[in-house]
C-alpha cells in the first residue's frame, strides 16, 4: 500500500485541481475558478455575445502604475452577481453586502455588520428591521438608500437569467414574485430611506447569512435599471459601493480596476487592481517570477506547490477551504442498507494517507458534516479511525466475511487527482475483502444518475455557499429529495423531520445543540457518508504585497481591500 501511495503521489504532483465544489467549475478569482455561491449545477446567464459590447473600454487610458496586479485562467463572463453563480472577483470588489463574515485569529467566524449598521430581529424569528448606513454613496454620486435595497431583492427574483435566487427565497412573497404570480415582494416593506423591515415566511437563523454571499450584492436602482441589459458587461453602466470602481474591460485580455476613493470604510491603499487573462498556468509561474504578477493561486499550479514553497516560504499565504470531501453510500443498494456495512467501510478508509499523499497533508480530517471554518463547527466529534482490522470483523457481523462488490460513479469531466483519490480508496477497500469497481460515466449521465439516486457510491466537495451549518446539513439531509439527488437516500424521515425543524430555531445556541445532536445521529450512529476532508487553500504573493488574506470560505475570488504594495 505504502509504495502504491507513493506512485500516486508522484503522478499526483503533476495533475490538476478541480474538485466539485458549491461554486462549479468557474473562470473567476486570482488565478481562476472559485465563485463562492450557488449551487454546482448552475450555469452563468450572461454569455459572449453581450460581452462583444464591453470590450471597447481600453485599458490604456488608465495608468497602471502601481497597481496590484493578478491573474485568472480565463475571461469573466459577467460582472451582474445577480446572473452569474461563479464570477465572483469583481463583484466582491465593486459592490457590498448588507453584512460580511468576519473570521477571528482563532478561525472561528461570525457575521457582521456592512451596509447595514445594525438590525433587530422579531422574537418570533420572522421580522427584520435592517438600519442603513448614512454615509455610503455609490460610485456615481448616489446615497445608498431603503429603495435600493428593495430594488435589488426584487430584481434578484425577477431579472431574466437570474441566478442565486435561493438566498433570499426565504422571504415572504419570493416565490410568488418568482414565478410571476406577484409584482411585488409581500415581506420587503421600505420604512423610511435608512431603514426597512424584511418579513420571512417562516422563521430560518441562516438568514443573515444568506445576506453576505456575493449574489445579494447591493445594486444602485437608478443606475442599474438606465443600463438595461449592459449592466455587468459595460465597465462604464456598472456601478456598486464598493471600494474599487470597474474601470475597463478588454475581452480575453484584462480588467482594470480603480480606487474609490469615497469609499465609506476609507479609500483602499492600493490605487487600483489590473487582472490579467493568463489560461496557461506555466506563463503566469513565469511571469510571478519575473515580478508580472504580484499573487497566483497554487490550485491551478499543483505541479508547481513544492517548488514555489521552497523558493518563496515566506510568500506563501493559506486559509482552510470551508467545504468537505465526501464519500457516499447509496442506502437503496445492498448491502449498504446495513448500518454495520456503512461503518466497515468508514473504518476501511485511510482519510489522512490520501490527504497526504495528494495533497501533502494541506487540511483536516473531517469527522461529520460541518468543516473547519464553518458556523457551527464541533471539534469534540467523535473520531471515525482507520481501522480495518474492526472493519473485516463488521462486515463478518453483517454476513458478508467474504467481502462484496460494489460501484464507485467517476465523473469523465473531474481532475486527475480525483481520480487518483479513488484509486486509492479502491485498494483501500480490497484491503478488507471489498471489491471496489469503478465505473466512468460522461458528465453528464454523471449527474443525471446521481440526481437519481441510482449511483451507488461517488467522491465530491460541498464548499459553503454562506456561513451557517444549514448550508450543509439541510442540503444532504433536509429531506427525500435533497438525500435521494445525492444517491445517499437516507432513510430516517425523523431525523430529516428534525433538520428542517432546525432551520427554524430562533436562539442559537439552541439551534447549534441540536446540529451537534443531528451531527453524530447521521454520521458516527447512521454512518450516512464517510466525511474525508477539509483543505488548505495556499497563494503565492510577491514581495512587495502586504495584507493579503484568503476569503473566508478558502475559495480563489478574494476582496483586494485589505491589500498594498510597497
Amino acid at each position: 500500500m505504502k509504495k502504491k501511495l507513493s506512485l500516486l503521489l508522484a503522478a499526483a504532483m503533476t495533475a490538476s485541481l478541480a474538485l466539485t465544489g458549491c461554486g462549479g467549475s468557474g473562470s473567476g478569482g486570482a488565478a481562476g475558478s472559485g465563485g463562492a455561491a450557488g449551487s454546482a449545477d448552475q450555469t452563468t446567464a450572461a454569455g459572449a455575445a453581450g460581452q462583444e459590447t464591453t470590450a471597447q473600454s481600453s485599458s490604456s487610458s488608465v495608468d497602471t502604475t502601481g497597481f496590484l496586479a493578478v491573474a485568472n485562467v480565463s475571461d469573466v463572463q459577467t460582472a451582474d452577481v445577480q446572473k452569474t453563480s461563479k464570477d465572483y472577483q469583481i463583484p466582491l470588489n465593486i459592490y457590498d453586502r448588507l453584512v460580511d463574515i468576519q473570521v477571528a485569529e482563532d478561525g472561528t467566524s461570525s457575521v457582521v455588520p456592512s451596509l447595514a449598521e445594525s438590525w433587530e430581529i422579531s422574537d418570533d424569528g420572522l421580522v427584520y428591521t435592517f438600519h442603513l448606513r448614512k454615509d455610503v454613496k455609490f460610485h456615481n454620486g448616489n446615497d445608498l438608500t431603503s429603495e435600493d435595497v428593495a430594488y435589488t431583492f426584487n430584481r434578484l427574483l425577477t431579472v431574466e437569467g437570474a441566478t442565486n435566487t435561493e438566498f433570499i427565497d426565504q422571504i415572504k412573497g419570493a416565490a410568488e414574485l418568482y414565478d410571476g404570480t406577484a409584482d411585488k415582494l409581500e415581506g420587503m416593506e421600505v420604512v423610511d430611506d435608512y431603514t426597512f423591515k424584511v418579513t420571512l415566511k417562516e422563521a430560518y437563523s441562516g438568514f443573515l447569512a444568506c445576506l453576505s454571499a456575493p449574489g445579494v450584492s447591493i445594486y444602485d436602482s437608478e443606475a442599474t435599471e438606465a443600463a438595461g441589459d449592459q449592466f455587468g458587461l459595460d465597465p462604464a453602466v456598472t456601478v456598486g459601493t464598493g471600494p474599487f470602481k470597474f474601470a475597463s474591460w478588454t475581452l480575453n485580455d484584462q480588467i482594470v480596476l480603480v480606487a474609490n476613493e469615497d469609499y465609506w470604510r476609507g479609500a483602499s491603499k492600493l490605487p487600483g487592481v489590473v487582472i490579467k487573462v493568463v489560461p496557461d498556468t506555466e506563463t503566469q509561474t513565469m511571469m510571478f517570477e519575473s515580478g508580472e504578477l504580484d499573487l497566483i493561486d497554487l490550485d491551478f499550479v499543483q505541479d508547481a506547490v513544492d517548488h514555489f514553497m521552497e523558493a518563496y516560504p515566506d510568500q506563501i499565504v493559506s486559509g482552510p477551504r470551508v467545504g468537505i470531501t465526501y464519500f457516499t453510500m447509496n442506502q437503496n443498494k445492498e448491502p449498504f442498507n446495513d448500518v454495520k456495512i456503512r461503518k466497515a467501510v468508514q473504518m476501511s478508509i485511510d482519510r489522512q494517507a490520501i490527504l497526504d499523499a495528494l495533497y501533502g497533508g494541506r487540511g483536516d480530517v473531517e469527522h461529520g458534516i460541518f468543516p473547519h471554518g464553518l458556523i457551527g463547527f464541533n471539534p469534540d466529534l467523535p473520531a471515525i479511525n482507520y481501522d480495518p482490522e474492526a472493519a473485516r470483523a463488521l462486515l463478518t457481523e453483517a454476513g458478508y466475511a467474504d467481502g462484496f462488490t460494489m460501484e464507485i460513479g467517476a465523473d469523465g469531466s473531474a481532475s486527475d487527482t480525483v481520480t487518483m483519490a479513488l484509486e486509492i480508496i479502491k485498494d483501500q477497500l480490497s484491503e478488507v475483502g471489498i471489491n471496489a469497481e469503478i465505473k466512468n460515466y460522461d458528465e453528464s449521465t454523471w449527474l443525471d444518475t446521481r440526481n437519481a439516486g441510482d449511483m451507488g457510491s461517488f467522491m465530491s466537495t460541498w464548499t459553503a455557499d454562506y456561513n451557517d451549518p444549514d448550508n450543509f446539513i439541510y442540503t444532504f439531509f433536509g429531506n427525500a429529495d435533497k438525500t435521494r439527488m445525492r444517491s445517499i437516500n437516507y432513510p430516517d424521515t425523523e431525523v430529516m423531520a428534525r433538520v428542517q425543524a432546525a432551520r427554524t430555531i430562533v436562539d442559537n445556541d439552541e439551534r447549534l445543540a441540536e446540529y451537534k445532536a443531528l451531527e453524530e445521529k447521521i454520521i458516527q450512529e447512521d454512518a450516512a457518508w464517510v466525511p474525508m476532508f477539509s483543505r488548505q487553500h495556499l497563494f503565492a504573493v510577491s514581495a512587495r504585497t502586504e495584507g493579503f488574506k484568503v476569503s473566508w470560505n478558502g475559495l480563489s475570488d478574494i476582496s483586494f481591500y485589505p491589500i498594498s504594495v510597497k
